[in-house]
């Protein structure tokens, strides 16, 4: 099986590193612009870059789409046309209008995936276990929570809401937990780095009228210890769920780097000697489809819902303010 990674950034890279490892480095093709980035990534793992993706169309298995979220569309398409799998990070596109034109390259089925990291954490599936089975009768109230440092906002706040760029991560976590589509987005926040929205708070109504909540935003701190908080909370009539996402992390200080490294051991990790966590699992279960001919997980047409669920907030954020 041969990969195709377009874009060799931050998830890029991390995503080179778990298929080199997985595939083997010579199975693997990373495909970015910036020449000393493609190097680099091209050293660590061992694989072999280009800077064009349509030369590889008709020349790989599957494709992982780890580009900036407006540069989707053209690629997804064109190797979705091909007949190849698809991996493509969230959101799927920037708009419902983007997401439909995804969904409608498609010409076999269960080829597309949408990479909605926590889906794979064994702590959200145990939770969607317990809820499936019905352990905590009828829900009354969800609520989900995301929060990340000011950095997020410095590095892609110029171009997407955090509602966008966070929230499109809860509200499908939303969804899938429930089963439940958004019907609905009652939704006030605050625009304070520039133009777009960096707190969110939605109040949203769900199929058969479950109320739910999800918050964003990225005003954590640069030099607090946790760069990341969130979780759930689920309210039933016989019972509830606490369930605290916020990264695990290892801090780590020495000598060598004495300043504070905080080295993320759940869902990926900054630290070349480990692959591991929800990210690994992701792309294990892609891989395993590719290999075995299967569908996917986590359909292109459910990463189409969570874009709609994010238009509604944001319609909503709008309208109030």
């Amino acid at each position: 099986m041969k990969i195709a990674i377009l874009g060799l950034g931050l998830m890029g890279s991390f995503y080179a590193r778990i298929l080199a490892d997985r595939l083997g480095p010579a199975n693997v093709i990373g495909v970015e612009l910036d020449t000393e980035r493609a190097e680099a990534v091209a050293r660590q793992t061992g694989i072999t870059t280009t800077d064009d993706w349509r030369g590889l169309l008709g020349q790989v298995d599957a494709v992982a789409v780890t580009l900036p979220d407006h540069l989707h569309v053209a690629p997804t398409v064109a190797f979705l046309q091909e007949g190849a799998y698809v991996l493509v990070e969230k959101p799927l596109a920037t708009s419902t209008e983007d997401c439909e034109l995804v969904l409608k390259a498609q010409v076999a089925p269960g080829r597309l995936m949408v990479g909605q990291l926590l889906r794979f954490d064994p702590r959200t599936q145990e939770l969607k276990r317990r809820l499936d089975a019905g352990e905590f009768g009828p829900l009354r109230y969800v609520k989900v929570w995301r929060a990340n440092p000011t950095s997020g906002a410095a590095r892609v706040g110029t171009r997407v809401g955090v509602s966008a760029f966070l929230g499109v991560h809860d509200l499908d976590l939303l969804m899938w937990l429930t089963g439940r589509d958004v019907v609905s987005a009652n939704a006030s926040g605050r625009k304070i780095f520039g133009d777009h929205w960096d707190i969110s708070v939605a109040c949203l109504e769900l199929d058969g009228g479950l109320f739910a909540q999800v918050e964003n935003h990225w005003l954590i701190h640069p030099a607090a210890q946790r760069s990341c908080l969130a979780g759930v909370e689920v309210f039933g009539e016989a019972g509830q769920a606490l369930l605290d996402l916020s990264t695990q992390e290892l801090e780590v200080v020495s000598d060598s780097a004495p300043i504070t490294r905080r080295v993320d051991t759940h869902n990926w990790t900054f630290d070349e000697a480990m692959s591991g966590g929800n990210l690994r699992r992701e792309l294990e279960a892609f891989v395993r489809a590719v290999e075995r001919g299967e569908p996917c997980p986590v359909p292109g047409e459910e990463g189409a819902r969570a874009v709609r669920a994010v238009e509604l907030v944001e319609q909503s954020l709008a309208h109030n303010s």
